[in-house]
């Protein structure tokens, strides 16, 4: 009955091992706005319209009078996972399952005077999901569902120092839920986690104007994480619950964008954002045992990586606008403690986007293509993973926005 026990305990371990590491990664998110979304991101040097909140609010002060900003883009991923039985050496393809995550982003801006401009936003900048039917995936001992919501919520304040420069800062409230599940050698056995926790980052931004050129910095301080849950474990026979709390660290990132308008009608801009995950070297694990809790402590170093981008943005006529880009997202991931909740290594982003303004009203249309490279897993000592790879990953992004402007 003892070792019954500790084998369980063990396997919720290692649940956690994999959800944590997800909850505090997993995909960062750059879905700010159906505009930003056909632009790959680069609204850091223009940040003229609500979704500078969250590129870059020191462009807060280039928006006149009162806007509002609102709606969603809808992200459908999709992999397949091969794994192969280390017993026999048969591999398995294994597709994930059909889903619709939808990432919403609300803004408000307004202009006090001809020196100050406050901003709200609510956004995602971190975020995950994925499936795999547990009947049929190999690797579901690792992971077979896993999603990791994140909600942003972040004032600001800009100041117009000089006609060309302005400057911002503000402060962002973070909320992160997850649940994960696995299986515990068996379909007929599975472990789910959820949990639940807040943080708090600062934001900054700078803005600079230069005859036809833009420049901007935009920043989002790390935000650390208090998370609190559950583990359920469920067999035939029983069910066990088990309290378990962490700490998760939010990586920093910032953003620089260059924006050039070789005619009025015309911009491009070449954008670079650099997130420092080479702060997420290990994670300790509190789990809440019958008698004494149990500390797991695990490496993960990751590494700094940078996503480039280049969008141009063309208006036709005084009511349409045509949009279009390409970015290129590496992954942060150490090859030896990959697993199958981030399916995807370095990323190719192609996104088109059209929007229309009539009186006070912008409506933004955009779709994005994503493109993932292969995940090796022959290296890897995540619980549960076995040799073999990921491929055929792709994700498609459609987005809407609705503004107004009083």
């Amino acid at each position: 009955m003892k070792r019954h026990f500790l084998s369980i305990v063990a396997s919720c371990v290692l649940l956690l091992a994999v959800a944590t590491s997800a909850s505090a990664a997993g995909f960062a998110l750059y879905e700010w706005s159906a505009r930003g979304n056909a632009l790959g991101g680069t609204l850091v040097g223009r940040a003229d319209d609500p979704s500078a909140v969250a590129y870059n609010p020191a462009g807060l002060t280039q928006l006149d009078g009162t806007h509002i900003s609102a709606g969603v883009s809808l992200a459908a991923p999709y992999t397949q996972v091969e794994t192969i039985n280390p017993a026999t050496g048969v591999s398995t393809t294994t597709s994930s399952e059909d889903a619709v995550f939808p990432i919403p982003h609300f803004y408000v801006t307004h202009r006090i005077n001809d020196k100050w401009a406050v901003g709200f936003g609510e956004y995602s900048r971190f975020g995950l999901g994925f499936g795999y039917d547990k009947d049929d995936f190999p690797g579901a001992n690792n992971v077979y569902d896993a999603k990791i919501i994140t909600l942003s919520l972040n004032p600001n304040v800009a100041y117009k120092i000089t006609d060309n420069l302005s400057a911002a800062i503000g402060l962002e409230y973070v909320y992160v839920d997850v649940a994960i599940e696995k299986t515990l050698g068996s379909p007929l056995a599975t472990s789910k986690l959820t949990g639940s926790g807040d943080g708090v980052a600062l934001t900054a931004g700078l803005h600079y104007k230069l005859d036809k050129w833009r420049f901007g910095v935009g920043y989002h301080s790390q935000a650390k994480v208090d998370a609190t849950g559950e583990t359920k474990i469920s067999t035939p026979a029983s069910t066990m619950k088990l309290d378990t709390k962490s700490s998760i660290v939010l990586p920093d990132m910032i953003s620089l964008g260059v924006t050039y308008y070789p005619i009025e009608e015309l911009s491009i801009e070449l954008a670079a954002v650099n997130t420092r995950w080479s702060t997420y070297r290990n994670f300790d694990i509190t789990l809440e045992t019958p008698g004494a809790d149990t500390i797991v402590r695990q490496p993960k170093d990751w590494d700094d990586v940078w996503r480039v981008s280049i969008g141009a943005e063309y208006d036709i006529n005084d009511n349409w606008t045509v949009r279009g880009s390409y970015a290129f997202d590496e992954a942060p991931e150490n090859a030896k403690y990959v697993d199958y909740m981030i399916p995807a290594e370095d990323r190719h982003l192609i996104g088109a986007g059209v929007g229309y303004s009539i009186d006070n009203w912008t409506v933004d249309l955009a779709y994005t293509y994503i493109i993932a490279e292969s995940v090796d897993y022959d290296d890897s000592v995540a619980p549960g993973v076995l040799d073999g790879k990921s491929k055929n990953g792709v994700t498609h992004i459609g987005a809407l926005t609705v503004s107004y402007a009083f």
